[in-house]
């Protein structure tokens, strides 16, 4: 039997790969080549579209070797959307949700498994940023350290972990809404009430970063409103809640030091629609 016929045995934990996309053929296309570059293949893509018809049609064709159903959505925000690509998720021992912009190293499933075989008492795992080179080991995470490299794109679950956690559909991009982040953690948050979480540094995820692609003014400002919300929603501490104000303001100096100019704008702004929104 050959490793691959091995891997989607029964005794190899089923992935299920739930990505939002919408406007993002190029972004979907890197994801997707990186997903058939898995040494681990016993997974299954769920593709929730939310472009116009026809957009993905070229991507689905090159793409017809991977294990993957298509399923058409309206534009309603990345929280409506993976709830909506959960519901199709049927039996699924892991369950993750890249952002349609990022993309795998060819380890990084094989990592996860490994990482739920160390820790089998947790029911989700917080990979990496690919370009950090950290050697630190498994660590468990916090309930503030959700708010640190927690982003969604990291995040891996036991499917039991997550069967009653939905995405709040009031935050995250696409909703109409002023809260355009947030969905992230506001989810960790949900699983971590329930179970432990790990941040394991071998799991490797790769993302755009505000240093290479700076958001716009627009969506600082959706980003702030968000992440305010959340920790109103949550209840969490007045000094917690001012830190996140402050916190851009003491990473100013630091990343003009090391990116220039062009992240004064960006860090200035994060720390006056944090305190617009406070």
């Amino acid at each position: 039997m050959s490793r691959q016929e091995k891997q989607h045995s029964s005794e190899f934990p089923r992935i299920a790969l739930c990505v939002a996309t919408i406007a993002r053929v190029e972004e979907l296309d890197r994801l997707l080549c990186s997903l058939g570059k898995q040494e681990y293949t016993n997974f299954h893509v769920y593709i929730g579209d939310q472009n116009p018809p026809g957009v993905l049609d070229e991507l689905l064709v090159r793409h017809a070797g991977l294990p993957l159903t298509h399923v058409r959505l309206p534009a309603q925000g990345v929280s409506r959307a993976r709830n909506v690509l959960l519901s199709h998720v049927s039996d699924a021992d892991i369950i993750a949700f890249p952002d349609d912009d990022c993309w795998y190293v060819p380890d990084t499933l094989e990592q996860v498994v490994a990482a739920f075989a160390r820790h089998p008492d947790g029911g989700g795992l917080l990979g990496c940023k690919g370009n950090d080179s950290s050697t630190a080991q498994d660590a468990p995470v916090s309930r503030l350290g959700t708010f640190f490299n927690g982003e969604t794109y990291l995040q891996f679950f036991r499917a039991a972990a997550i069967k009653e956690v939905r995405f709040d559909p009031q935050l995250g991009p696409g909703t109409g809404l002023p809260y355009g982040n947030g969905e992230d953690t506001d989810f960790l948050l949900e699983v971590h009430r329930k179970t432990p979480l790990w941040r394991c540094p071998a799991i490797r995820v790769f993302h755009p970063s505000p240093e290479t692609a700076l958001p716009s003014d627009a969506k600082i400002a959706a980003y702030a409103a968000g992440r305010m919300y959340l920790l109103k929603k949550h209840a969490f501490p007045l000094w917690f809640r001012w830190s996140n104000v402050v916190y851009p303001l003491c990473m100013l100096p630091l990343e003009m030091f090391r990116f220039g100019c062009r992240m004064r704008h960006y860090r200035w702004r994060m720390f006056i629609e944090r305190w617009r929104n406070f």
